[in-house]
């Protein structure tokens, strides 16, 4: 995972990387949410399995049959993109901790750096991939239930949801520090 790793070090060191991560990667969920997710949800009745966080197995399968050819085809464009934007959101979040990091503390930093342990913020986007494995297998075989693929489904999206929290927890919490620590030095209470 070193190239991943090198990613998020070169970008939390250039905010032009940073901002055009954060482009790519909230520009595609607002492409979704305007252009997929609005007909999809006027159409279902629903939002797209991704967005409803306490989904079960049998709600999958009582919103399946809404589906018509159109809904599986935005279903499918929409999967299409939610492959991409978890890789590029946890890079923005991963980046935002290394920059936090770099300068809240930066001998544990460089600890992290060489243990290469910012690749832990893929967990977080494997979750989300693996999600949309499972929606592609329910999906595309509906109308038999694969049952042990929907129940898959869900877990994934609970262990993305928990994943994602944590990580914004804590490089929520590291940002708020790093600039405490950037303040107190600036106002001369704590010496850099």
């Amino acid at each position: 995972m070193r190239w991943y790793n090198d990613l998020v070090v070169r970008v939390s060191h250039s905010f032009f990387l940073w901002i055009m991560s954060a482009i790519f990667a909230f520009g595609s969920l607002a492409f979704v949410f305007m252009n997929i997710n609005v007909p999809f949800e006027k159409t279902v009745g629903n939002p797209m399995f991704d967005f409803q966080n306490g989904l079960t197995v049998e709600q999958i399968y009582a919103q399946l049959p809404l589906y018509d050819e159109s809904m599986f085809a935005l279903y499918r464009a929409f999967l299409f993109v939610d492959f991409y934007f978890p890789f590029f959101a946890g890079l923005v979040m991963a980046a935002a901790g290394a920059f936090a990091w770099r300068h809240l503390m930066p001998t544990r930093y460089q600890i992290i750096k060489s243990k290469q342990l910012f690749a832990l913020f893929l967990i977080p986007t494997l979750f989300d991939w693996s999600e949309n494995i499972f929606a592609i297998v329910v999906v595309s075989a509906y109308p038999e239930e694969i049952r042990w693929a929907a129940t898959l489904l869900v877990l994934c999206k609970q262990g993305k949801l928990a994943t994602v929290m944590l990580a914004q927890g804590i490089v929520s919490l590291s940002l708020i520090a790093a600039s405490l620590k950037w303040l107190a030095t600036k106002a001369g209470i704590i010496k850099a």
